[in-house]
């Protein structure tokens, strides 16, 4: 169905695929840094609701995925949003939109997703979508007209990680004295163990470089090995390898504080901090809870 904005003006529209050209073009002006391009087949997979993360919840959202086009009378792409019903709990997921940092384009584009479920809660940017890698929630700081809309349309900030990146070779690190390394697929990687008297200490799983930029996706010590310096010896380690891999860059995605009581995320920022990562941007996850039902008389 074509919605028209006004006579004279845009409308909206279902994705079509000879909107790809415009779409990739509206995505890699949002492209972070340490992020792959989007290719056409990156794009393919986002439309048709497939992404290599989170498989078990895309599976369940095949089918649901609806991707809206904005276009100017002359026919030009202004904006894509992509959306998704949860099964059971009736939710609706907000999954990727971009407009150019356009606040016009970004309201229509979020006033047409909740046109139809404002009795419904909806949940923004909490998925990894096939047009990135891994990446969970909006940027906050590059992306500040997107988030003035959502709050605008009464979206709050529920969530928040930290996107860090590194470029590499990094001399000058510590190294743990000695690590078990084994291969991993679906991503391909590697998982390093560093193991004691047949216990894990610390452990650090990688995904292997996609455009020279290698992945670290987690990096954990055990709670009795803290304070030792293997964690920073860990990254030394696990950097190193990434490097034998063909790595030039490094990423890494930080929850912040309270997203897991087991690990202390401002430890972790400090080390990363002093192993010449830096802050990207602060990914943020957004949700529109109903109003409630008034209360009878």
């Amino acid at each position: 169905m074509t919605i028209l904005l006004g006579a004279g003006s845009a409308r909206l529209r279902p994705f079509e695929s000879a909107d790809e050209a415009g779409v990739l073009e509206l995505l890699a002006a949002d492209r972070l840094p340490g992020q792959p391009a989007c290719s056409a087949w990156m794009l393919a997979d986002a439309v048709a609701g497939r992404s290599a993360a989170d498989l078990d919840v895309w599976a369940a959202l095949e089918g649901t995925v609806i991707t809206t086009v904005l276009c100017t009378p002359g026919g030009h792409i202004a904006g894509v949003i992509s959306c998704a019903g949860q099964p059971g709990d009736g939710t609706v997921l907000l999954l990727w939109l971009h407009c150019r940092e356009d606040f016009s384009t970004a309201q229509a584009l979020i006033a047409q997703a909740l046109e139809c479920c404002a009795s419904r809660p909806v949940h923004a940017f909490t998925l990894a979508c096939a047009v990135t890698r891994g990446l969970v929630g909006l940027p906050g700081y590059r992306r500040r007209v997107t988030r003035e809309a959502l709050q605008a349309a009464g979206f709050t900030i529920r969530g928040g990680r930290r996107y860090l990146r590194a470029e590499l070779p990094i001399a000058g690190l510590p190294h743990v004295a000695d690590f078990q390394m084994k291969d991993t697929d679906s991503p391909w990687g590697k998982h390093l163990e560093v193991r004691r008297s047949g216990h894990v200490l610390a452990q650090a799983t990688l995904e292997g470089p996609v455009d020279g930029v290698g992945l670290i996706r987690s990096i954990t010590v055990a709670p009795h090995a803290r304070g030792q310096g293997m964690g920073v010896g860990l990254l030394g380690s696990a950097l190193d390898v990434l490097v034998g891999l063909g790595a030039r860059e490094a990423i890494v995605y930080l929850d912040e504080p309270g997203a897991d009581p087991e690990r202390d995320p401002a430890v972790a920022l400090r080390t990363y901090a002093a192993s010449d990562f830096t802050e990207v941007d602060r990914l943020l996850t957004f949700a529109r809870l109903p109003a409630p039902s008034p209360v009878p008389d």
